[in-house]
């Protein structure tokens, strides 16, 4: 019995010392996560996938590790992404074929694997260590993401939808949560998980207790006095000029008479009545963070500052649009036409737009980011070093694809399509600032297991619980 406990113990250090999903603090691979566990049919396909994705990526990069480490971090990144997306692309042929319904269900996430965070994280740290070494970090990595979308689904399904993989799991008279099957379930569930986990695992020596802000204060009281340094000078905030309230002044009175008199022109009074439901409803209904669920990686790693968050907003909202727009031209201008022109004179109708667009998008993303990062350097130095770094992480922001994969294949139009990459970055502004100012008010006793990483995942479920219920309004 001393053996089995010792065995249990040993292997659950393996999977739940450093999951990043249950444990960790990185907060990677939420999305997912949050996504795909309302069943348990869809966890496990996704498990499968990342795992075979992650795998066969990496053994294919490996031979070329020495060039690609001595490449800078933007094009390492991109050239990881491209080479994960054929993967991606492959894995969802097999998935379609064999198990169509649930591909159905989450061919969006599927192809999202692409920007997955653990798949590029562990793909990187496998490459500074020997083969074989790098396999079992990716077996861990990959089984323990797995292991935490299994048991959030053990939770949300059957809670939800009363079954377990299509099999009836609790009596038809037992009432169901169908909270748990929506986003703001797959929130409160995912806190549930690490709040009522984290004690019992720190109990049981699986993972240790960070430092806590007691000890790093009595830590600093014991260290030496610090050198006194000269107190910097405070220039005084300089507010706005007279000017400068009138310019606003009237933009203002000039945009409020524009939607006044929109009617007598017909031209703006059309894409008005076509385009502000799709804006409003990118922004506030259908939004990509409290709807969608995506974006949470870099969301909740850059809103522990308010500073930080506001940047990464804007630099997000600049990025999905214009390379959301850029890729509808990319999609319907060369792949669609190629296509057209291939099926004139090849005998077997190939659409190269739906075998390539994953990895075309990636490819249109990555040189766009890197062209408006050197055009930023060249004329505005000062732009580039505010929101320079943050423009290298959006590469790898899933809703920078999910703006191009959930609305250039559905055939929408390209005003369409750029308005609602629009509204989706607002959204992902507006929800990362409102978070970054709630983290800032420390709302939340800090314990042994409440880790920041968790309330802000609370805090998320609440702001969607409030976002569900304005969807509810029709407007339109």
């Amino acid at each position: 019995m001393v053996g089995l406990k010792r065995n249990i113990r040993t292997m659950s250090k393996y999977f739940m010392r450093d999951n990043l999903i249950l444990t960790a603090g990185a907060g990677l691979g939420f999305c997912s996560s949050l996504a795909v566990t309302n069943k348990l049919e869809n966890a496990l396909t996704m498990g499968i996938g990342v795992t075979l994705v992650t795998a066969g990526s990496f053994c294919m990069v490996y031979p070329f590790k020495k060039l690609i480490s001595t490449a800078g971090t933007h094009h390492k990144t991109s050239l990881l992404m491209i080479i994960v997306s054929v993967f991606v692309a492959i894995f969802g042929f097999f998935a379609q074929a064999f198990v169509p319904a649930i591909t159905a269900n989450i061919k969006a996430y599927i192809d999202l694997i692409t920007t997955n965070c653990i798949v590029l994280a562990v793909i990187s740290e496998g490459l500074t260590v020997d083969f074989w070494e790098a396999q079992k970090k990716i077996l861990k990595a990959c089984l323990g993401y797995s292991i935490a979308l299994i048991l959030l689904s053990f939770l949300r399904e059957p809670l939800g939808f009363g079954t377990i993989m299509g099999f009836h799991a609790l009596p038809d008279a037992f009432p169901r949560a169908v909270l748990m099957v929506t986003p703001v379930g797959g929130f409160f569930a995912l806190a549930a998980f690490r709040l009522l986990l984290r004690p019992f695992l720190l109990k049981s020596g699986i993972v240790h207790a960070e430092a806590s802000a007691c000890e790093c204060a009595a830590s600093e009281c014991a260290a030496p006095p610090p050198v006194c340094k000269p107190a910097p000078v405070v220039l005084a905030k300089q507010g706005f000029s007279r000017t400068s309230y009138i310019a606003m002044g009237l933009g203002v009175c000039l945009l409020f008479s524009l939607f006044i008199h929109l009617q007598t022109i017909p031209t703006l009074h059309k894409f008005y009545i076509v385009l502000f439901p799709v804006l409003l409803n990118a922004l506030f209904f259908d939004g990509i963070v409290l709807s969608k669920l995506l974006g949470m990686c870099p969301l909740i790693n850059k809103s522990r500052q308010i500073d930080a968050a506001w940047k990464m907003g804007v630099a997000v909202i600049i990025v999905t649009t214009l390379s959301t727009a850029l890729n509808w031209i990319v999609y319907h201008g060369v792949l669609v036409r190629s296509s057209d022109f291939l099926s004139k004179y090849s005998p077997i109708s190939i659409r190269l737009e739906n075998i390539f667009y994953l990895t075309v998008f990636i490819v249109t993303i990555a040189v766009f980011v890197q062209i408006l990062s050197v055009l930023l350097r060249k004329f505005a130095r000062n732009v580039y070093e505010q929101m320079g770094q943050f423009l290298e992480l959006i590469t790898v922001n899933c809703i920078v694809l999910a703006s191009a994969t959930f609305t250039i294949p559905t055939g929408a139009t390209f005003m369409v399509t750029t308005v609602t990459a629009l509204g989706y970055g607002l959204h992902w502004m507006m929800v990362i600032v409102w978070l970054a100012l709630l983290r800032r008010q420390r709302l939340f006793v800090p314990t042994t297991a409440w880790d920041e990483d968790t309330v802000a995942i609370l805090l998320l479920g609440i702001m969607a619980a409030i976002f569900t219920g304005i969807g509810m309004i029709r407007l339109f």
